[in-house]
């Protein structure tokens, strides 16, 4: 831990993992039996030498323990057990070795994770702030159903079917209305029950009925493991969740478990070669979280995949922060058993690269850079009822829209092509209307970010310039919020076609969208020159050919230029006259004057300090 602090590291994070802790005979060891699983020590420790802590008590935690951290037995429960469309266990197939997972909605699964809270709890609790380090709590881990989140993989446990019912009437706001939507006879709640496959011959508002109650059914269950650790004493910590890499493909939604815990961040497992993919996430992050965070930002690996090496994850980092990541946990700080090559090894000695480490640290540390900005006006909204419709029609199975992101760049890669019953292949085309408005974006260097349609209002605040993709369903609440957003003098671009049907499928005019400009036609750069033109909104710093730059404002003036080389060539950056003149290289060992022209070897980012405001640069 004095390792941790000596590279600027201010917090410290721990798992807690159940299956460690739990004797054969139901009582629980920490420390008392065995030292080493004395994390009430290990806590105290860090609070001694002035580190916060994050502590992660799962019940799920990865951590590359078999069982991802739960106990045998309870994975082994056919009560606990999530199941296929044919009542078989879910079983993940992954290192170190296969077992079947868990139901998020089990109640004797939550009936077990809250007798482990309660045990946890009675030594977490104690040293929550300002009694000790404890400052965040994680509920939970990567809660996309254990990786098996295909569309029709699961969660057909019983507890989750009686769930989806409940559901279905609450969304359609009676039985009668649900029944007409599913074109099914429904006498009860009872006799509605879940897709099993896509047909294209069922109403879709069944299948985006499903995909809603996917995202629904992980947000309440950690809602209800929230609950069950305020339970046990540690209400005073903040909560947080991490979701996985493909979170355009992910059965969650960012923003509804946001309504439930403080903050949700990405976790981030990249190569320098995938600059696009950072960015495109970031830009998401940054455009729909309140507070931007990395809960995972990898740092070696461990041996079951290829490394990630040091200028992998430095890489990671600044062009993640050049887009609007503003804190990241860095996973991991230091080896241990089934991971290797963090900046620190397993007895806490520094690695070659660890002085990198140290600089960026104290770089960020030194510009406050939680509290900078990047200066947006323009936003791309993602609609939610778009997203679903890409999982309900995605036709890979286990191979599912996320694991399609992660691999090929694109959550619909996979998706059905036919119409549908719709005048588009919507499944498809919103995403390809919202990448085409990125690129032209990108080209004329124009800042914007992602937010999701069900991201809070607040999210679109400050947004000058919005453009929507809309088909021929749409969702009436996004509806509103784009209206509000016309409202208060924000133009909203939409297109291309009117939409005439909300997300049950019933007919609606959608005059909310009457002050929306239905211009999202097939060019994308002569849309977005039109409108970005008309409002006068200015592209960032042109840097060199190859080469792209993001600019950072501190409340007192201070500003930073990200300069990125995302190519596998050297480049040769040049900084305009207003910017070049006292610019400071941040990450070297000191800072030092940076010239007017520059190398950027490949796959490279440097982070300036440029001067305060244009008037005293010129």
């Amino acid at each position: 831990m004095r390792g941790l602090r000596a590279l600027g590291f201010s917090a410290v994070e721990t798992y807690v993992p159940w299956s460690e802790h739990e004797l054969p005979d139901g009582r629980f060891d920490f420390g008392e039996q065995d030292r080493r699983k004395d994390v009430g020590a290990f806590l105290d420790l860090a609070h001694a030498l002035g580190l916060t802590a994050i502590v992660r008590p799962g019940p799920h935690i990865n951590a590359e323990l078999t069982g991802f951290g739960i106990p045998e037995r309870v994975l082994l429960d056919p009560a606990c057990q999530a199941r296929s469309p044919r009542g078989n266990p879910v079983v993940l197939y992954f290192p170190p070795r296969m077992f079947p997972v868990p139901s998020y909605a089990s109640e004797a699964y939550l009936g077990e994770v809250r007798r482990w809270f309660a045990a946890v709890g009675e030594v977490l609790a104690p040293r929550v702030r300002p009694h000790g380090p404890i400052e965040w709590v994680q509920v939970d881990n990567e809660g996309a159903y254990y990786f098996r989140n295909g569309p029709y993989g699961q969660d057909y446990h019983p507890d989750a079917r009686a769930l989806f019912g409940r559901f279905v009437v609450a969304r359609h706001e009676d039985l009668a209305t649900a029944a007409r939507a599913h074109g099914r006879p429904y006498a009860s709640a009872g006799d509605i029950t879940p897709p099993e496959r896509f047909d294209p011959h069922e109403p879709l508002a069944l299948h985006l009925d499903w995909a809603a109650f996917q995202e629904h059914l992980l947000t309440t269950s950690l809602a209800t493991m929230r609950e069950q650790l305020r339970d046990a004493g540690l209400g005073h910590a903040r909560t947080l969740h991490n979701i996985s890499l493909g979170e355009a493909g992910l059965p969650m939604s960012l923003p509804a478990l946001e309504a439930e815990l403080d903050v949700v961040g990405l976790d981030y497992y990249h190569r320098a070669g995938e600059f696009e993919t950072i960015r495109r996430r970031t830009l998401y992050l940054a455009g729909t979280s309140v507070a931007p965070y990395a809960p995972e930002l990898g740092v070696g690996g461990p041996p079951w995949f290829p490394p990630l090496g040091t200028d992998d994850s430095l890489f990671t980092a600044l062009v993640a922060c050049a887009y609007g990541l503003r804190s990241f946990n860095a996973y991991m700080a230091v080896d241990r058993d089934r991971w290797y090559g963090a900046p620190l090894d397993d007895h806490g000695r520094t690695r070659a690269h660890a002085d990198a480490w140290q600089r960026l640290l104290g770089a960020l540390a030194e510009l406050e850079f939680e509290r900078m900005e990047r200066p947006v006006r323009v936003g791309i909204v993602w609609p939610r009822l778009y997203m679903r419709l890409s999982r309900a029609t995605h036709v890979y199975g286990p191979f599912s829209p996320s694991i399609m992101d992660v691999v090929s760049g694109s959550p619909v890669h996979g998706c059905r092509v036919d119409e549908l019953g719709l005048s588009d292949v919507v499944q498809v085309a919103w995403w390809e209307r919202a990448q085409g408005l990125a690129a032209a974006l990108d080209a004329r260097r124009i800042p914007y970010v992602f937010v999701d349609g069900d991201a809070l209002e607040d999210r679109f605040v400050g947004l000058d310039l919005i453009f929507v993709p809309t088909f021929e369903i749409f969702e009436r609440g996004l509806a509103a919020k784009l209206a509000g957003c016309a409202r208060r003098g924000a133009r909203v671009v939409a297109g291309p076609r009117r939409p005439r049907r909300d997300e049950r499928g019933v007919p609606h005019a959608f005059d909310e969208l009457g002050l929306a400009q239905l211009e999202l036609r097939d060019d994308a750069a002569a849309t977005v020159s039109c409108h970005v033109d008309v409002l006068g909104i200015a592209g960032e710093p042109e840097v060199g050919a190859g080469l792209v730059s993001t600019m950072h404002v501190h409340p007192d003036g201070r500003r930073v230029l990200f300069v990125v080389n995302p190519s596998a060539d050297e480049q040769r950056a040049t900084l305009p006259p207003v910017l070049a003149e006292g610019a400071r290289d941040l990450l070297g060992a000191t800072p030092a004057p940076v010239p007017p022209a520059f190398r950027m070897p490949p796959h490279s980012v440097r982070l300036l300090a440029v001067c305060p405001d244009r008037g005293a640069c010129s």
